[in-house]
């Protein structure tokens, strides 16, 4: 059983039913079991679609599809920011601990800092009656993005015997590049070890960014990229922006590693600066008024996944754009037509980028010639094209 209808939560589910006729994941928010079957996920092969139709599903009560579980995953979508993360993970994880039952195994597919499956454990432990480790097994397992890590599974038990527990894990972790990469330890090994590997992963990626910035010249920064690193998208940059707010929430505050995290963040959060920045140097080089142009941003987004930060910074990014251009709007590159006036297109992502260069390409043509169209990629070059 999943709970959680996040991608992720969808992911599990569709390859724990290549061994399993049926699996249940429930959505938080209607506190509704939807069984699924591989008829169905073969059908809606992404959550996306299966959300967007009017189905008749098979449904199961909540308390049923706990109760009944041998493994509960927990993958619900979190949409708070900073202070109410902690708080909305808990509270969601409340809703399930009235019905577990003993001998289930749970699995953690959400990031919870250092520290944050004690507070857990405690919580199972003083709400059921029922003992981690003895009664129910318990796993840590929290999934992101990056394939390339060694992944190391916390166990409160540091055994697992179970030889049909190990082989769904090795099912919902093995598009892992490396070859058995999945390690047993205790909570808190594997705590440290995934907060290792974030904070390892995007302080490099920050140091790449704030470094970028020292280059006097978009040539200079060219030469910086060119065949020696390569340059980020914003997409890539705020990817582990959960993932560092919720480490930085649970170290002190006053630690250099609490430093590092935190400017880790800063630096995030302040390419929203450098982006708008760009683009009011782009309409001043250009002689464009503000007054006469249009900024599309170009940013998709899966709404479905574990993490909503990516929506909140692309929100703030339109917010801080019309601070100074009236017309800003979020589209996507399918649905993009320029208007009449100016437009400058912010490309967020290489896909997004990729994907409005063909698009524009194949339309030039039909351009009308009293209007421009800048393309600015959101990267650490700032590269920009005008069709």
């Amino acid at each position: 059983m999943i709970y959680g209808l996040s991608t992720e939560g969808y992911e599990i589910a569709k390859k724990i039913l290549r061994r399993q006729s049926k699996v249940i994941i429930i959505d938080e928010n209607s506190r509704l079991g939807i069984v699924l079957t591989s008829e169905i996920v073969k059908e809606y092969p992404h959550i996306n679609f299966l959300n967007e139709e009017e189905l008749l599903l098979n449904l199961e009560p909540f308390d049923k599809a706990i109760s009944n579980a041998p493994i509960v995953f927990f993958a619900p979508r979190i949409r708070k920011v900073n202070q109410d993360v902690k708080n909305e993970i808990i509270l969601k994880f409340k809703e399930i601990i009235t019905y577990l039952r003993k001998n289930t195994a749970i699995v953690i597919n959400v990031p919870l800092g250092i520290g944050g499956n004690n507070e857990i454990i405690t919580l199972i432990e003083h709400q059921s009656g029922l003992m981690v480790g003895i009664d129910v097994t318990y796993y840590y397992n929290p999934l992101n993005s990056d394939k390339r890590s060694e992944i190391t599974l916390g166990s409160h038990q540091q055994r697992n015997e179970n030889l049909f527990l190990n082989s769904i894990f090795d099912l919902i972790n093995e598009n892992n590049h490396i070859q058995n990469n999945i390690k047993l330890a205790s909570i808190t090994s594997a705590e440290l070890v995934y907060s290792i590997n974030i904070i390892n992963n995007y302080s490099k990626l920050t140091c790449i960014n704030e470094i970028s910035k020292l280059g006097k010249s978009k040539e200079d920064k060219r030469e910086i990229f060119y065949k020696n690193v390569e340059s980020i998208y914003f997409d890539e940059i705020a990817n582990g922006l959960f993932d560092l707010r919720i480490i930085g929430l649970s170290i002190s505050s006053s630690t250099a590693l609490s430093y590092m995290v935190n400017g880790t963040i800063r630096s995030i959060e302040g390419f929203i600066k450098n982006l708008v920045d760009e683009t009011r140097s782009q309409l001043k080089l250009r002689e464009i008024k503000a007054s006469r142009t249009k900024v599309t941003i170009f940013w998709t987004i899966d709404n479905h996944e574990i993490r909503g930060d990516k929506t909140i910074i692309r929100e703030l990014l339109e917010s801080k754009l019309r601070d100074y251009i009236a017309e800003v709007e979020i589209e996507d590159v399918e649905n993009y037509i320029p208007n009449s006036t100016n437009n400058i297109i912010i490309a967020c992502s290489s896909e997004d980028y990729k994907k409005i260069i063909d698009r524009m390409g194949k339309n030039i043509n039909h351009r009308h010639p009293n209007y421009k169209l800048i393309i600015i990629a959101a990267n650490s070059t700032f590269n920009t094209m005008e069709l």
